[in-house]
């Protein structure tokens, strides 16, 4: 296929570009144009582009127009006259413009700068609060300001569907070209993801998948059966294999993921110890210490004196509310749980020698920035990536904190 090139000068450009002339090129805002009709179909035009190219007199340059258009690192290629000033072109070089110079036959095209191209990525966190997310946000932070290319805007979900679509407006408004997702509803999921495709946005969906969404976080099954066979491990060597009820706090809103550490814990129990299923009393946790307390609290109420009782937890948040339930009930020393996560609460819980918390399967969460946000990168680079990347997994039992052997990476409390 022959190189398409500038009518006028021969200047080599890009396939698949698109082409938009300016009425002003402002640094700080963007490139510009007079019409606000003319404005909505450049964006666009920009938008659905693989690459865009601009025309402008250079005379132009740095004049403010009515409303920018498109921001000026996500212009490709420049093609103005050779009389642009010397700082222009250096602004353009610092800004990843490429710069076709023409000037009747002759043609200069400067080269991209070395000075890599920035980013505006945006992370929706679940919810800003409690050591596991807070640790995940962190380390988003810290591995954006070492990759020193990336604006890293933050947000809140609070947990909360609507508030999740909330910020993936806002953050659409403020001109992203990633998102970095963390929310838990499974129905919200389908509808944020058709709102940043339909602006061509990629998207990251942290531990939760969504669909479309390249996703990053728990092998949940792997890391389920991990704590599942520790725990049926433990039945047989302390309880004989007799377990008489299992209480199993769950997540149904966010779908087959969760789901899928669940039966993970429960089939990994299952290979050591015969569990019924008319004996797994199956809780919605909503995610939260305080709803997985008051749902066992009122289970507790149900059950005899004196059975055991085996807790498989979708996270340390549920599996400490749990055993708050339980201790309150004065039931704790029939009890065993196992958790997923290993956050600071896990590692706080199981500091504690009368604690029914014997172990808890870590993810890393101070890690998760060190993969997502080279992930992120490749993505926006164009270069190929698995659809899905998982986090490492590692058993940490009650012996283990309290003999101070961490995994490296865990932070101890």
């Amino acid at each position: 296929m022959a190189e398409d090139r500038c009518a006028r000068c021969g200047a080599p450009l890009p396939a698949g570009a698109r082409f938009c002339a300016a009425c002003g090129t402002p640094v700080d805002l963007g490139v510009a144009e007079n019409d606000l009709h003319e404005v909505q179909v450049k964006a666009a035009m920009a938008r659905s582009a693989e690459t865009v190219v601009v025309i402008a007199e250079s005379s132009l340059y740095g004049r403010l127009g009515l409303a920018p258009f498109v921001r000026l690192d996500q212009v490709a290629q420049l093609i103005t006259d050779d009389a642009l000033p010397a700082g222009a072109l250096q602004e353009l070089h610092e800004a990843g413009v490429t710069v076709s110079l023409c000037g009747g036959q002759l043609v200069t095209v400067a080269p991209r700068s070395a000075v890599p191209r920035r980013y505006r990525v945006a992370f929706a966190n679940l919810i800003d609060e409690g050591p596991f997310f807070t640790a995940v946000r962190r380390s988003i932070e810290r591995a954006a300001r070492e990759a020193g290319n990336i604006e890293l805007i933050l947000a809140d979900n609070r947990a909360d569907g609507p508030t999740a679509l909330a910020n993936v407006e806002a953050f659409l408004a403020q001109g992203v070209d990633l998102v970095i997702e963390f929310q838990t509803y499974e129905s919200y999921g389908n509808v944020i993801m058709d709102r940043l495709r339909s602006a061509r946005i990629p998207v990251i969906a942290i531990d939760i998948p969504m669909p479309g969404a390249t996703y990053f976080g728990a092998d949940n099954y792997r890391s389920g059966l991990m704590g599942g066979e520790y725990l049926g491990g433990w039945v047989v060597e302390h309880w004989g294999g007799r377990v008489d009820k299992v209480i199993s706090l769950e997540l149904p809103r966010s779908g087959p993921t969760p789901a899928a550490r669940m039966q993970g814990q429960i089939d990994g129990l299952r290979r050591f110890v015969p569990v019924p299923e008319t004996d797994i009393i199956r809780l919605d946790s909503k995610n939260t210490k305080e709803e997985a307390q008051r749902l066992v609290t009122e289970t507790l109420r149900g059950l005899p004196a004196g059975l055991r009782l085996a807790v498989v937890a979708i996270n340390d948040q549920t599996a400490v509310g749990a055993i708050a339930a339980l201790e309150a009930a004065g039931r704790a020393r029939d009890a065993v749980v196992v958790s997923q996560g290993a956050d600071r609460m896990a590692i706080q819980e199981m500091q504690r020698r009368e604690t029914p918390l014997i172990a808890a399967v870590t993810f890393f969460p101070e890690r998760y920035g060190d993969k997502v946000v080279p992930l992120a990168l490749d993505i926006l680079e164009g270069r190929p990536v698995p659809p899905a990347v998982y986090t490492e997994h590692v058993l940490i039992t009650r012996e283990d904190v309290q003999a101070g052997r961490l995994p490296s990476g865990v932070v101890p409390v």
